[in-house]
């Protein structure tokens, strides 16, 4: 049944793949704006002290750069991923010139370095909302991602270290383009999948 699974998300993602790469900057652009105001205007947004967002591909998702200018010109800390070849954490940015400054990755993508000493969301006070990517999401708030689990681990993380430290675990907020949002059924799930508690695509907000 497990290896079924992983076959059907194989064979899922290299659809996506596809189909994602033919989405226009233009297209990209335009629906990203939508999708970030209706970040802005989400309750779990307003309310969130210590907030987790990804930096996105060149291509292929909701573009988070102005989500990135907004948490670090307002009252909110910033944290965005650093991996490991395994693991993923959520290390603090305090400035927007700290954000420009960051190093690209083997991805193509800014992620800041291992050489530097920076405050992990865990070690201090917790996340209360991630901004999480995808391949795509589902109407019924499942994710399907490029397959290494590093969201779902860190998820799980997340909900381990708020229960120890009697605190909600985080809010999860899915972000996806109109080409990212697929129809019930459509992504296959296994025990360890991590569903989310909202997605918003450009006309869409599923809670």
């Amino acid at each position: 049944m497990a290896s079924t699974v992983v076959a059907l998300k194989r064979a899922l993602r290299k659809e996506l793949k596809t189909t994602l790469g033919a989405v226009s900057q233009s297209t990209i652009t335009s629906e990203s704006e939508k999708v970030i105001q209706k970040l802005f205007n989400l309750e779990a947004y307003r309310a969130s002290r210590n907030v987790s967002v990804y930096i996105n591909l060149p291509s292929g998702e909701i573009e988070t750069r102005a989500i990135i200018h907004h948490i670090l010109h307002s009252d909110k800390s910033c944290y965005v991923p650093r991996w490991t070849k395994d693991t993923m954490e959520m290390v603090k940015i305090k400035s927007w010139d700290e954000y420009l400054a960051l190093p690209v990755n083997k991805w193509n993508i800014p992620e800041p370095s291992h050489e530097q000493e920076m405050e992990r969301a865990l070690e201090k006070e917790g996340l209360d909302l991630i901004i999480v990517p995808a391949m795509a999401f589902d109407i019924e708030r499942n994710r399907i991602g490029h397959g290494k689990g590093y969201y779902d681990k860190y998820l799980r993380a997340c909900g381990a270290w708020a229960a120890e430290h009697n605190q909600q675990p985080p809010k999860t907020v899915g972000v996806a383009l109109s080409a990212q949002l697929l129809e019930a059924g459509r992504i296959p799930v296994e025990p360890t999948d991590q569903k989310i508690d909202c997605i918003l695509s450009p006309d869409k907000v599923i809670e």
